[in-house]
């Protein structure tokens, strides 16, 4: 494989690194080809992210941080084929979690698919990961894409989790819907409910999940905003946040997030113990839109997995449709078990 890279450099077919002082362009095309009827507006910004890099690639050894090479900001490998970028995969090292990788845009152009172009890449970039220590590597992959999850099945990643996306393009007119019990308190949480949020995360989500988004103590301090910049929000056209808690005597067992954004989809979540979700799933979620009704003029969004189908099956009802479904996968590269 050495000199199969090695040839490559040289402008023969085959894997090489990918460097970011000339890639990029190539890469950026690739992705929009393999993966733009997917993109969400964070995808798109992304994107738009990786082409003004490619722009300033020139001067990337001149921006980094001292210490710091250009390719330590991006990495992975790209296949070659007629002095052109035909393949590509990236990967990153998760800041927050050093131990873990995360891999993306597998992509091969068309033309060229079906030749081991990916798996050969993925090989590539799954020795890197060892060689730099990396406990873990992680990656999501369309459900319908059955090619690509046998390749990654075949290369020993195991499923975690299935990832919803779901997207309305309008405020949808929600009836009121009545809360299943009276006897709960159903009230906006501050940042001093942060430890509450903590506990009920702790015991609503499954192992996998509590692996797979890990959030630090600042994350649950992640509550509503100010009453007045609630108040001023529709005034001056800035976002702002609301999360409810449901409150069973003193035990909260019920999260709803709703953010109010004014240059891009609204966004919604809902985070329930599992013995309320069949029950509160749906009038919880209707309070949320209803909520949104006072800023109608964009679409929202919300991520949902797969063990909180009541929550997706509200939105289906409510006119929500799938913009993708992912399936979350993860694979061992060495012992940590971090």
């Amino acid at each position: 494989m050495a000199s199969m890279i090695l040839t490559a450099a040289k402008g023969e077919s085959g894997p090489r690194p990918l460097d970011i002082r000339r890639d990029l362009r190539q890469v950026a095309a690739l992705i929009e080809e393999a993966f733009g009827p997917e993109l969400d507006a964070a995808g798109w910004a992304a994107l738009r992210e990786l082409r003004m890099t490619a722009f300033l690639s020139p001067v990337l050894g001149l921006l980094a941080p001292p210490g710091q090479r250009p390719n330590d900001i991006l990495n992975g490998f790209v296949w070659v084929e007629d002095g052109r970028i035909v393949g590509n995969v990236t990967v990153q090292r998760i800041p927050q979690f050093p131990s873990r990788y995360i891999i993306a845009n597998v992509a091969v152009k068309k033309g060229y698919r079906g030749r081991g172009i990916a798996s050969e890449l993925m090989r590539l970039t799954l020795d890197y990961i060892a060689r730099q220590g990396g406990a873990w590597a992680v990656l999501q992959v369309r459900e319908d894409n059955a090619i690509a999850r046998g390749m990654y099945q075949r290369l020993s990643f195991a499923e975690i989790m299935v990832e919803h996306r779901l997207q309305i393009p309008f405020i949808p007119d929600v009836p009121a819907i009545p809360l299943p019990s009276e006897d709960v308190e159903l009230r906006l949480l501050s940042d001093e409910d942060w430890r509450h949020v903590r506990h009920l995360s702790s015991r609503a989500l499954p192992e996998l999940a509590r692996w797979w988004l890990p959030t630090r103590s600042a994350g649950f301090r992640n509550s509503s905003s100010s009453g007045i910049q609630r108040r001023l929000s529709r005034l001056l056209r800035v976002g702002h946040k609301v999360r409810w808690g449901l409150f069973l005597g003193s035990e909260l067992a019920g999260v709803v997030d709703v953010d109010v954004l004014t240059y891009n989809e609204h966004r919604i979540d809902i985070l329930l113990h599992p013995d309320l979700r069949e029950a509160w799933s749906r009038p919880l979620l209707a309070r949320a839109l209803r909520y949104l009704q006072a800023y109608p003029d964009r679409p929202v969004n919300a991520i949902l997995y797969d063990y909180q189908q009541p929550a997706i099956e509200a939105l289906y009802d409510f006119g929500f449709k799938p913009f993708v479904v992912l399936v979350n996968m993860r694979k061992r590269v060495t012992g940590s078990r971090s």
